[in-house]
Formats: structure tokens, C-alpha cells, sequence
């Protein structure tokens, strides 16, 4: 399977997921974009990097050839597919309690200012 189609296939797969099977939507939200952007951003200075300096190396028969900088373009599409299925699971796992339960009261401080904002009792220790 060459990069492309690796590549084609994790965003296919992310987008499925995000909209149709777990339906956390994070695509149609203002707010993923714009923090993927800075993703983005990063991954390019770093993409750039390693690929300038030959850490990888990309055999042409298994990518499209286009690139940015150094980097082929399906290394762009490959971290929008691993960067928004780490979020997607994240927002999924959120919204149906998947934590470590915290058997540790929150520090004092916390509990000073939510008895200030009225939500709920301090503890005395």
C-alpha cells in the first residue's frame, strides 16, 4: 500500500468516524479548525525539518509528488487523520465519563472558589 493510499484511507476513515459513527461533529466546529491550524503550523516546521534533513526519505513510486517544502502533501493529510481521530476519541470518550477516577479532593484553592461561585460546600480538613 503505498503513502497515498494509506494516507486517503485515514482521512476517509476519520471523517466517518467524527460525522457518522461516533457523531462528535468536531468538523463543523469553528473552534477545531482553528486549532488545527496551529497544528498545522507545526507539523509544516517540522516536516520540513526532517525531511530537509533527510531523517525521511520518501520513495517516489509511493507518493504523489507533490510537496510542500521538502515533505510530500500526504504527510499533511495523514496528520489531519491522526490529529482529529486523537480529538474525536477524546470528545466521545469525554462525553460518556471514560476517566480515572479521582478519589483525591480538589486543592483547597479550588474548593474556596466554587463555595465563592455557590457551587457547593468546602471541606474542612
Amino acid at each position: 500500500m503505498s503513502h497515498t493510499t494509506a494516507s486517503l484511507i485515514g482521512v476517509a476513515v476519520t471523517v466517518v468516524l467524527d460525522l457518522w459513527v461516533l457523531r462528535t461533529c468536531l468538523l463543523r466546529r469553528r473552534a477545531y479548525w482553528l486549532s488545527y491550524g496551529i497544528v498545522l503550523f507545526f507539523q509544516l516546521l517540522t516536516n520540513e525539518w526532517l525531511t530537509s534533513q533527510g531523517v525521511f526519505r520518501y520513495d517516489p513510486d509511493a507518493i504523489l509528488g507533490w510537496r510542500i517544502g521538502h515533505a510530500p502533501v500526504e504527510d499533511l493529510l495523514f496528520g489531519f487523520a491522526l490529529v482529529t481521530q486523537s480529538m474525536v476519541w477524546w470528545v466521545w470518550w469525554g462525553r460518556r465519563g471514560v476517566q480515572p477516577v479521582d478519589d483525591d479532593p480538589p486543592p483547597p484553592v479550588v474548593e474556596r472558589i466554587r463555595a465563592r461561585r455557590g457551587h457547593g460546600q468546602t471541606r474542612e480538613r
